[in-house]
């Protein structure tokens, strides 16, 4: 008779203890529903801050070549007759997020997407997969040096100024073998010993030259000759010397071009207008804030460049009134032009001297080409 309460008892416990591991679930629910939304949130922030294999184009500054940059004139002309001038020459940039040394989040990314300001571009693109941030730095170096030496020639040749073509250094890779030694703009004269009438002919001595030993190279610096050593390095099993050769020109007067570490070809059209101003009496503008973009050939053509709707932004943020256009980057131009900006279609650098001037005498593009002309069928 002694054990007949235990039953009750024993039902009791079992009854507790269901009722503590109810009320110590619901309790864990709230918990681990947090820690699981903490630890999402932690995967989507972390996500969100990857790099990825894309780069951002968007607005650089429109810069006045007839004017200062960081403080710098930056066109200067030595050993001719310049005049007085007035307005603005424009050359235009776009600045790039991403790229070898750099990275773009996913969130940038979106963001730029609905931006119609910026473009969102591969990585690739822009910087191929095989090359350095400084071979792309050099590469965009010996560009714009080459842009600024064809200018200046198409500018000479509207003026009927002669001059001689050369071969030049055209860019010096930083902490590549040639600093310090050779410096962009060096006028090639000979490679152990031989000269040669182009590019190609100087690279062949100069890849013929014995691997591992510095390489007598005589160019001419300032009017100087000078007789260099110049020291080379491996790369990639080929011995190299970090810099660029480019077709270049001599002038009658010495042109100096400035603008910081800007690189690329495109401001080629913009820099022969600015050169023929200072070379001509009065203001080829009119007083004007002229614009625009464009590479420019031998034969004064001009070409389309890369980011044209961001230089765009960019010029009428800084106050452009107008802007020249390379017909044939017409086609992303047509229903992307800022409201406060006029532009005007050339191919030629005879077609953007006369626009200036057009402009420049009227103030209005009414009887110039326009993009909507130029692909309209």
């Amino acid at each position: 008779m002694t054990d007949a309460p235990a039953r009750p008892a024993r039902t009791r416990r079992v009854r507790a203890f269901i009722t503590r591991s109810i009320d110590d679930a619901q309790l864990a629910r709230p918990a681990l529903a947090l820690t699981s939304l903490v630890v999402l949130c932690l995967m989507i922030l972390g996500g969100s801050l990857l790099p990825v294999p894309y780069v951002i184009e968007r607005p650089g500054p429109a810069i006045d070549v007839l004017g200062e940059y960081e403080e710098e004139e930056i066109l200067v002309i030595d050993g001719a007759e310049t005049h007085q001038t007035d307005g603005a020459l424009m050359m235009t940039t776009v600045s790039v997020d991403g790229g070898p040394g750099y990275r773009v989040t996913p969130v940038e990314v979106v963001a730029a997407w609905f931006d119609s300001s910026k473009m969102v571009l591969p990585k690739e693109v822009v910087f191929p997969e095989e090359q350095t941030r400084e071979q792309t730095t050099l590469a965009n170096t010996a560009a714009m040096s080459s842009s600024q030496q064809g200018a200046v020639a198409v500018a000479l040749d509207e003026l009927g100024i002669e001059y001689r073509d050369v071969v030049m250094v055209a860019g010096v890779q930083a902490d590549g073998a040639a600093e310090g030694t050779l410096e962009g703009g060096d006028v090639i004269v000979s490679v152990t010993g031989e000269t040669a009438g182009d590019v190609k002919g100087f690279q062949r001595l100069i890849e013929a030259a014995p691997d591992g030993e510095p390489i007598p190279m005589t160019v001419r610096r300032d009017g100087q000759e000078l007789t260099l050593e110049v020291p080379t390095a491996l790369v990639d099993g080929t011995p190299r010397m970090g810099v660029m050769l480019a077709p270049g020109h001599e002038f009658p007067m010495d042109v100096q071009i400035s603008v910081g570490s800007i690189g690329g070809p495109s401001a080629g059209m913009i820099f022969s207008l600015s050169v023929y101003d200072q070379l001509t009496p009065g203001a080829l503008t009119g007083g004007r804030s002229i614009a625009g973009t464009g590479t420019i050939a031998a034969d004064g053509a001009v070409g389309p460049i890369g980011g044209i709707r961001q230089k765009m932004v960019g010029a009428e943020e800084t106050g452009a009134e107008y802007f020249l256009a390379p017909s044939k980057n017409c086609g992303d131009v047509v229903g992307h032009v800022p409201d406060e900006l006029d532009v005007v279609a050339v191919s030629t650098f005879e077609e953007a001297l006369t626009a200036t001037e057009t402009i420049a005498d009227t103030g209005s593009i009414e009887d110039l080409p326009t993009c909507e002309d130029v692909t309209t069928p």
